[in-house]
């Protein structure tokens, strides 16, 4: 039972390499093959690790027969569990969606699968320097994913993210070497006994920890680390925009998560709650002024981080699990909105919401798909999006002025979707179009119609869901779950609607336009973006010190 741990990342390691085979006998399509078989395998893996994961058993894996602290480690609890198995399903369907564009040579599949099995490695390691490893692996597999195009926007966006990125990994390896030379252990578990006994009001500890979190918060894209983001998604390959938006920066935050835990770093914790509150906020009103469609998505993939990040900072019980369960959703509701996007992009050449219309009867599976997307990343029943940002608001209960953002979050959140979905229900494009057959391969039209279950299946039965991911999360039972579908909760749905297609109304007169192309026309440059890295690493060390010090309490 333990050697399947290290399986699920061996496998796609061991399948990527059959991939190059496919140069050489094309005709049989290996790569296509070989890689959606070795991403059910892991699937399955998983299903057999399920009963010791739910009776709430570690199982652990040492390389080499070396136990802690000196071998390296893979456990798998039950956070890695669901983790894992989020990130396999959407590798599934992007997979799928890759195969039906028929546009992705070897290569692609190759270093697909090695993206994949650095993310395992993320998600499973036992100790911090080869989560290091792990996330130089999946980094480098996602520069060339998001180039693998060739056009100059898509190389231009893998650059900029490589130099961020590069020094994210800088801070990353220097809270290690802090880490290691201050306490002679790299193991989480062992990192987790010391924090017990020290607790957290060691300078030095608080500096590994500022590291960590700045390191790997570029990869989570949080504002004010979100600069590389909305390029990268936009102009990378449709697949790979689904799963880093999907999965990648997920695992990035759950490894920030993991970390924070492990170090008892309440106070920065807390601190996420107003990280949250603006990233949730700022994503929305940048995400609103977009014109380009898959560009307005990778905004909205920084704002729900925001959702995510800010009731992970209430830090209570019920808002840990809120925070996950809207990360699981979001998963899942966002992939899919960009395979729809890329369904659109692949069946007519055009991404510009304008220049797009009337595909509700042309596109008639892309439409209802992405329906169920829009309906759930608004947060509108009975689609999953509804019932975690529904928890997410009984979290804030106690921070009022958090909530405000977060609502006004969600009623433009409302209105730019209202923009985007003009694609399919407004008027026709003007431009000529009769080349265009608007058909979509069936292995598109299946992730899309799979995924679309999901966001319905994982919004049914909420207090079940969260009743699941509270054993799987954090090995306990709630007691109490309040009730999602209370009245004052479908009256707010129905307030931020309303509120929605008001600002969508102004948003479409001129002093409305005018707003939306100013907010465009704001951009920071590659320098900017480098130095705003570092201002964020001072400001947290500095926001550590005052709440250190009983200043301020979050």
């Amino acid at each position: 039972m333990n050697n399947l741990v290290i399986l699920i990342v061996i496998i796609p390691l061991i399948a990527s390499f059959f991939c190059l085979i496919d140069k050489y006998i094309p005709h049989l399509q290996l790569a296509q093959i070989v890689s959606i078989g070795a991403t059910l395998i892991c699937m399955a893996l998983l299903a057999v690790l399920f009963p010791p994961i739910f009776r709430g058993d570690v199982v652990s894996y040492s390389v080499g027969g070396w136990k802690e602290p000196l071998g390296i480690s893979l456990h798998m609890d039950g956070f890695a569990w669901i983790s894992s198995c989020m990130s396999m399903v959407v590798a599934l369907f992007a997979l799928i969606f890759a195969w039906a564009e028929k546009e992705h040579g070897n290569l692609f599949y190759f270093v697909f699968l090695i993206f994949i099995a650095g993310m395992q490695g993320v998600t499973l390691t036992g100790d911090i320097f080869n989560m290091f490893v792990f996330f130089e692996i999946f980094s480098i597999a996602s520069y060339i994913l998001i180039a693998y195009e060739g056009k100059t926007k898509s190389i231009l966006a893998s650059f900029n993210y490589l130099l961020i990125s590069s020094l994210g990994m800088g801070f990353f390896l220097l809270g290690i070497v802090i880490l290691y030379q201050h306490t002679g252990v790299l193991s989480l578990n062992d990192i987790a006994n010391l924090m017990s006994k020290a607790g957290n009001s060691d300078f030095t500890l608080n500096l590994a920890l500022i590291c960590f979190v700045v390191g790997i918060g570029i990869k989570a894209a949080f504002i004010p680390l979100h600069i590389w983001l909305p390029d990268a998604h936009a102009f990378a390959p449709h697949p790979v925009s689904a799963i880093l938006s999907g999965i990648a920066i997920k695992v990035s935050f759950l490894a920030i998560w993991r970390i924070i835990l492990l170090f008892q770093a309440f106070d920065i914790e807390h601190i996420f709650l107003w990280v949250g509150a603006f990233t949730a906020f700022l994503g929305v009103i940048w995400a609103v002024a977009q014109v380009d469609s898959k560009k307005l998505l990778a905004y909205h993939s920084i704002s729900q981080i925001g959702f995510i990040v800010v009731s992970f900072g209430v830090g209570r019980p019920l808002a840990l699990d809120a925070s996950y369960y809207h990360l699981l959703n979001h998963a899942f509701f966002k992939s899919l909105l960009f395979l729809c996007i890329g369904s659109v992009i692949y069946a007519t050449g055009q991404r510009h919401i304008h220049k797009l219309g009337a595909l509700r009867k042309k596109m008639p599976t892309v439409f209802f798909s992405f329906l169920v997307g829009m309906l759930a990343i608004c947060g509108i029943p009975p689609f999953d999006g509804y019932a975690s940002k529904a928890l997410i608001s009984i979290s804030l209960n106690k921070h009022p002025v958090v909530y405000f953002f977060i609502f006004l979050s969600s009623i433009i959140t409302v209105t730019s979707f209202l923009k985007l979905s003009g694609i399919f229900t407004g008027k026709p494009n003007k431009e000529k179009t009769s080349f265009i057959s608007y058909k979509i391969p069936a292995k598109m039209r299946l992730s899309l119609v799979a995924l679309s279950i999901i966001c319905l299946a994982t919004g049914i039965a909420p207090h079940f869901w969260i009743r699941t991911l509270d054993t799987f999360v954090t090995g306990r039972k709630l007691d109490i779950i309040p009730t999602v579908y209370s009245l004052h909760q479908l009256v707010a749905t129905l307030l931020m609607v309303g509120l929605g297609f008001a600002l969508y109304l102004f948003i479409r007169s001129s002093p409305g336009k005018k707003t939306l192309r100013f907010i465009r026309g704001f951009r920071l440059g590659l320098n900017n973006s480098i130095l705003l890295v570092v201002v964020t690493f001072l400001i947290f060390i500095l926001l550590s010190w005052i709440v250190a010090k009983g200043f301020v309490q979050f």
